[in-house]
């Protein structure tokens, strides 16, 4: 007896097809990781921590919440984009 399903869907935000994330973009990943692991959610307490002990942002100074708002659209997928557009 099969049971029916529907086909999984691979949705942008959870495959990376193309070129590996560059090691600045897995360095700033883990740190920030390991700082909602840590139970913030503050937007300014995630730049804060960053400034800490995260990878400084490229090409500029420090992390600021418009650093931070900036480098994570640069760095995600735009909405509803799929995986066939960031190729």
């Amino acid at each position: 007896m099969s049971i029916p399903y529907d086909e999984p869907e691979n949705l942008c935000w959870q495959t990376r097809v193309g070129a590996e994330p560059s090691e600045y973009a897995r360095a700033l990943a883990d740190a920030l990781e390991r700082i909602f692991g840590e139970g913030v959610e503050d937007l300014d307490v995630v730049v804060a921590r960053l400034n800490e002990s995260g990878p400084p942002p490229e090409g500029v100074a420090e992390w600021t919440r418009s650093v931070f708002e900036a480098e994570m659209v640069r760095l995600g997928p735009e909405r509803g984009e799929t995986n066939a557009e960031r190729r």
